[in-house]
């Protein structure tokens, strides 16, 4: 799994578009008038041409952030596994609402201009925006800052062409949503949501988190002798007699109970985002999944949860779909919260085993945005502002398009795909990293 840092190390996007084109002469047009020498009505050969065309999205910046424009075809230079592949197919695409425009210009410290009809030769499909508020792992002022995010970036960034649903984890807000741009539909969908959990909680002194507990099952000697000797503390002030292996089981079988339920809340969450992709692969084109969640921890000694969210980023690349992933516990600095009671660490056995407040639960996070090619948003207060901006940024992008052969596909090999501008290493462009099986594409487009 991938974690993508700050933006100066910001990980290419690729989303994935695989169909077979079908040509066949009598049902275009200009096939239809006889060829030479042969008069209307005579029978001719019907000839059918199934062609194979990978369609791979590329967005291009410069160092200040800004997508650049105006980008010719012949600038581009796309490699498949190395080999340089002849780009067939070429187009810019700006799919935004007139907000973005607003957006673009201000960013440019350019005038804002005039509503006006997309430019000739681009297209404007409009935007296939999914929002996924994980409902599971959000505590009440997550809650709260989420809805009232959505609430200002539907009523200032939903154009007329795009297709928007909002999905919950927990079900709260219904399995299945329609696709839709009615922005009453959505904000009246999004005052049913609410405080659903407050996750993972030890009650017990002293307090383990999620991390601690997973910390503990690896058996880190530092972390444990923090609870061991915290608890003998406690242990001498009652006047109980101490017996430090008894202390030492007791914080084994504390963890282990503790990151049984970290897994199977977690695993809750990937179900039901593994369940939002597959409902929503057989639709065409590029879209876009807004991940927010207050994160949670990946318990790897419960089972095989690294594979099966590798196999839901998989999943995703194959459905053409981009997870851009938002901490909504706003700026977190890796100190413990407030609100939260935590035994003193006076001898800095946590620090020495270099466990983190805030790491664990932004692990899942970074993977599920690097891993299909979006950005892991964080330590923002202006969860709206971060959102909005992200919106603008994913909607120009450029199209490409190469033919393969697909009788020369082996089912289970996995490709490669680099894109760059020829002779601006200045400029950053943003593909999918990983590899991809085109032949399960392919049989999938032909189903």
């Amino acid at each position: 799994m991938g974690c993508l840092e700050p933006a100066g190390r910001m990980r290419r996007s690729l989303c994935f578009v695989l169909c077979l084109l079908s040509y066949a002469l009598p049902g275009n047009p200009q096939a239809q008038k006889p060829p030479a020498g042969q008069k209307p009505g005579q029978a001719g050969t019907t000839v059918q041409v199934i062609v194979g065309l990978v369609q791979t999205d590329v967005m291009v910046f410069d160092k200040k952030g800004q997508f650049v424009p105006e980008l010719r075809k012949d600038q581009f230079e796309l490699r498949v596994d190395g080999r340089v592949q002849p780009v067939s197919f070429f187009e810019m695409v700006s799919a935004g609402s007139p907000h973005d425009e607003e957006v673009w210009a201000k960013a440019g410290n350019k005038p804002v201009p005039a509503a006006a009809p997309p430019a000739s030769g681009r297209a404007n499909p409009g935007r296939t925006l999914l929002f996924f508020v994980d409902d599971w792992h959000l505590s009440a002022e997550s809650c709260m800052r989420s809805r009232m995010a959505l609430e200002n970036l539907i009523r200032t960034s939903v154009g007329p062409d795009d297709s928007i649903a909002i999905f919950a984890a927990s079900g709260q807000l219904g399995l299945t949503r329609p696709l839709t741009n009615d922005k009453a539909a959505l904000l009246a969908s999004l005052e049913k949501l609410s405080f659903r959990s407050a996750g993972v909680e030890d009650l017990s002194y002293p307090p383990m988190t999620e991390g601690q507990a997973f910390m503990i099952e690896k058996n880190d000697p530092n972390v444990i002798q923090y609870f061991l000797e915290l608890m003998a503390e406690r242990d001498r002030y009652t006047g109980m007699t101490i017996n430090s292996s008894r202390v030492i089981q007791i914080i084994r079988d504390r963890a282990a109970q503790l990151a049984n339920t970290s897994a199977a809340m977690g695993e809750r969450t990937i179900a039901a985002l593994r369940d939002l992709i597959r409902s929503f692969a057989v639709l065409p084109g590029r879209k876009a999944i807004f991940f927010l969640s207050d994160g949670f921890v990946l318990q790897t000694q419960r089972g095989n949860v690294v594979d099966r969210l590798q196999q839901l980023t998989d999943a995703a690349a194959g459905a053409g779909i981009v997870i851009y992933s938002l901490d909504t516990r706003g700026l977190v600095v890796g100190l413990p919260e407030a609100a939260k009671k935590r035994g003193p660490d006076t001898k800095g056995y946590l620090a020495q085993s270099g466990y983190s407040e805030v790491m664990p639960q932004q692990d899942a996070l970074n993977a599920l945005a690097s891993d299909t090619g979006g950005r892991f948003l964080k330590n923002t207060n202006a969860l709206d502002t971060a959102m909005i901006t992200t919106l603008t940024e994913i909607s120009r992008y450029y199209l490409l398009g190469w033919v393969i052969d697909p009788e020369q596909l082996r089912p289970g090999r996995s490709s490669r795909i680099r894109v760059s501008v020829k002779g601006r290493s200045d400029l950053t462009v943003r593909v999918r990293q990983g590899s991809l099986d085109l032949s399960r594409l392919l049989s999938g487009a032909k189903k």
